[in-house]
């Protein structure tokens, strides 16, 4: 229970996923067994409980628990609303750390509202998947992402991308082909650029920042040049060399805030 700052105390909302089609005309779904399993037994959610579902694609239905079983939970639509996706989006491409802490940055880059993320392979990864391997990682992140979304009320799912090798993606999403893309790679290198510099030249219309973060050993120097050539442009992340993990959460709330920015710039020449 958390107080409003009136003192009136409100119970959180339970959230489901439910990434189904929902007649306009319908007043209840049912969620799947997992959800309703997650929903009644782990959360213990009761009949009358207040619940939120959404698809992952903006749209949410508000009601609540009107019956069913663990296995089939019923819940009356009270409310339905769209969740716009934002006119600039945040992506991250990021090379594979070591363990499982790609799963902790897939976490938050959710909870900061990332659009896309790029598993990436370089060099320097310790990493090692087969294709088999890498299709569980890729099982397993999107639920991670799924339940980040529960967690933190994001409406939008991230698209999570297969792992696919650095060049590959360089060729493949390079900046300077796409229209309005503002590339940044974080950089060790000399003659990096400040981040708010980067930010104040960037186009108003921009509509999507993509950052390009490196593993624990960093790219390699053939890398960072290809990162270049595909238009990403080289950013110094503070005065400290950061973790892999810092540094990609690092990013994903520099580039919310150039987001920001950017919205507020653009609505400011619009209105002229």
């Amino acid at each position: 229970m958390r107080g409003n700052g009136e003192g009136v105390k409100m119970q959180a909302m339970l959230r489901a996923f439910h990434p189904f089609a929902v007649p306009a005309d319908a007043d209840k779904i049912v969620l799947s067994g997992e959800e309703s399993f997650h929903l009644a037994k782990v959360l213990r959610g009761t009949e009358g409980e207040a619940v939120s579902a959404f698809d992952g694609r903006g749209n949410v239905w508000e009601g609540k628990i009107v019956g069913g079983t663990a296995k089939a939970l019923e819940i009356s639509i009270a409310a339905r609303r769209t969740v716009a996706a934002p006119q600039c989006r945040i992506s991250l491409a990021q090379a594979l750390p070591k363990g499982s802490l790609m799963d902790d940055i897939v976490r938050q880059a959710t909870e900061i509202g990332a659009a896309r993320i790029f598993p990436l392979l370089s060099s320097r990864c310790e990493v090692r998947l087969d294709d088999a391997r890498a299709e569980k990682k890729s099982e397993r992140w999107n639920a991670i992402a799924t339940e980040s979304c529960k967690q933190c009320g994001n409406a939008l799912l991230p698209e999570i991308f297969p792992v696919m090798k650095f060049r590959d993606f360089c060729e493949k999403f390079a900046p300077a082909t796409m229209r309005n893309t503002l590339g940044i790679v974080a950089s060790l290198e000399a003659g990096t650029r400040n981040c708010g510099d980067i930010a104040a030249d960037a186009d108003p219309t921009t509509s999507e920042i993509l950052w390009l973060v490196g593993p624990e050993g960093d790219f390699s120097p053939e890398e960072y040049s290809l990162a270049r050539a595909a238009g990403f442009v080289p950013a110094r992340l503070g005065q400290n060399i950061l973790r892999s993990v810092t540094a990609a959460i690092y990013t994903l709330a520099v580039a919310d805030q150039m987001r920001q920015n950017l919205q507020q710039r653009n609505a400011i020449i619009s209105k002229k």
